[in-house]
Parts: structure tokens; C-alpha cells; sequence
């Protein structure tokens, strides 16, 4: 008898373990991959035009410079990706 108690007991242990770690699992799948976004995109002034809360004139006004900060942004980031070119012989030497 106290044989089955004692593996009562670890079955229980390993029951309360895995739940623990389902519910952690589920937590990390759950979670948002990126943080929260600075400003508007294009969807959330389309619903607040849809909604009201934003004129035409204010709507387009504002998805003209979200759509120029994009260009920008893109620009800044093909700049970035691009490999510095040097002339050559402009490299230094080090003896």
C-alpha cells in the first residue's frame, strides 16, 4: 500500500509538471514576435477613415507621408545593404 501512495504521488508530480509546461509553451507560441509599432500603418487609417475619425482630407494628407517615410526607410536600408566601394590602390597598407 504505501508503494502505490508513493507513486500516486510521482504520477501526480508528472501530471502537475506537464501542465506547467503546456501552459508555458503555449505562452511562447502566443507571444507577439515584434514589439509595438511606432505611429499608423495604412490599415489602421483606413479604419479610422471607415470609422470616422478621420476626414478624407486628413486621411490622405497622412497616407502620403506614411507612404514617403516607407520610400525613405527603404532607401536608408538598400544604402545600408549596399557593400562599400573603394578606388582602387586606396587601401591602406600595414607593414
Amino acid at each position: 500500500m504505501p508503494g502505490t501512495i508513493w507513486w500516486s504521488l510521482v504520477l501526480i508530480g508528472f501530471v502537475v509538471l506537464g501542465f506547467v509546461g503546456v501552459a508555458q509553451v503555449k505562452k511562447w507560441l502566443t507571444k507577439p514576435d515584434d514589439g509595438p509599432t511606432a505611429g499608423f500603418s495604412l490599415s489602421d487609417l483606413r479604419a479610422l477613415h471607415k470609422s470616422g475619425k478621420l476626414s478624407t482630407e486628413e486621411f490622405e494628407k497622412t497616407k502620403a507621408l506614411i507612404i514617403e517615410a516607407a520610400k525613405r526607410a527603404a532607401a536608408r536600408e538598400a544604402q545600408a545593404a549596399k557593400p562599400e566601394k573603394r578606388p582602387p590602390g586606396s587601401g591602406r597598407i600595414t607593414s
